[in-house]
């Protein structure tokens, strides 16, 4: 999806320019574990700015487990005898990227939903995946020895694929005479979403971009929900499919993320 790749592309150079920029030249100080002292520190100083660019971001690879309202799907399969339901959790692979303007964060993430499939009647299989990509706006709660919180609102959009296919061995000859023996629907929509961002940089050393902020390797949580509303009727191998169940990416996502951070 266009929207995945332009949303994480954006929000992956803003983080990888601050994240690789010119550094002091003095020796580097040890990684070490972050400080559990928070005595005279503010909880949430705010991010310093390099004219429109930040000096604090961070950039993570994110995986976990979504959670898809596929009801009216499932509903159409069992009206139309497949005997099958598509499962309502899929593993999630993806990235996000931002950076800290002051108190609030601007960035960018990308996530696919990896593909799962059920067995259905007539020797048949289905499954589904699909992918999100939105750009994200948050506020820092609490920053604090290289913790971050942040509440995230996202906008974006997001798209779905359907796939039905005969399981049963042909020939060569069998499959041009019957090129069919497969079908892929698709929706596609805008989203929206609310989730909550924790990030910690495990294993660092203050950074140089701020003397509130530490810079290394960071892990984190972001949770999250999703709606989706689509903006076109299904589409049958790219064709519109005019009867198709009401449906739009609705749900919710647990993932870790890991990668670097400077905050």
């Amino acid at each position: 999806m266009q929207t995945v790749w332009n949303s994480w592309a954006l929000s992956a150079a803003l983080a990888a320019a601050t994240l690789l920029g010119p550094k002091a030249a003095r020796a580097e100080a040890p990684l070490t574990l972050p400080p559990s002292d928070t005595r005279g520190k503010q909880s949430s100083p705010p991010a310093p700015v390099d004219g429109v660019t930040p000096k604090l971001a961070g950039l993570n690879m994110l995986a976990g487990v979504a959670f898809v309202d596929l009801g009216p799907l499932n509903d159409r399969l069992a009206s139309a005898n497949y005997g099958a339901k598509l499962p309502l959790t899929f593993p999630i692979l993806g990235g996000q990227g931002f950076g800290l303007f002051s108190r609030f964060l601007l960035g960018g993430s990308g996530t696919a939903f990896l593909s799962r499939s059920v067995s259905a009647s007539a020797n048949r299989e289905v499954s589904a995946s699909g992918a999100w990509g939105t750009f994200d706006f948050g506020y820092q709660l609490l920053r604090i020895n290289g913790f971050l919180l942040a509440p995230v609102l996202s906008l974006g959009g997001y798209g779905m694929a359907v796939n039905i296919a005969s399981k049963s061995q042909a020939s060569f000859t069998e499959a041009l005479d019957s090129p069919t023996r497969a079908t892929t629907l698709t929706n596609k929509g805008v989203l929206g979403g609310l989730s909550v961002m924790a990030n910690l940089v495990a294993l660092g050393r203050q950074s140089h971009q701020a003397r509130s902020a530490r810079a290394g390797f960071s892990v984190g949580l972001r949770l999250g929900v999703l709606y989706g509303i689509p903006y076109r009727k299904w589409q049958a191998d790219g064709t519109t499919a005019a009867d198709g169940p009401s449906f739009g990416l609705r749900g919710g996502y647990a993932a870790l993320t890991i990668g670097a951070g400077n905050w």
